[in-house]
């Protein structure tokens, strides 16, 4: 089930990381831990973030995916 980009940035401080926002473009940048991983968001904070991206996100920085939904 898509998420708001805003969830995903609440969701991912709790967990200890930051999402910065494009300095151009539409692709904000997720990070912790030393890795980066790019959210597609033509939207900003409003996007709907769809799940192949939320998965990538939990794969990338090692998160139990349904720990992470929980906090979305």
């Amino acid at each position: 089930m898509p998420a708001p980009l805003r969830d995903i940035v609440r969701a991912l401080e709790a967990f200890g990381g930051v999402v910065d926002r494009p300095s151009s473009g539409s692709h904000w940048r997720a990070r912790m831990g030393g890795k980066v991983y790019p959210l597609a968001a033509h939207n900003g904070e409003r996007s709907e973030i769809r799940d192949l991206y939320i998965k990538g996100l939990c794969r990338c920085f090692d998160l139990d995916e349904s720990e992470f939904r929980k906090k979305l």
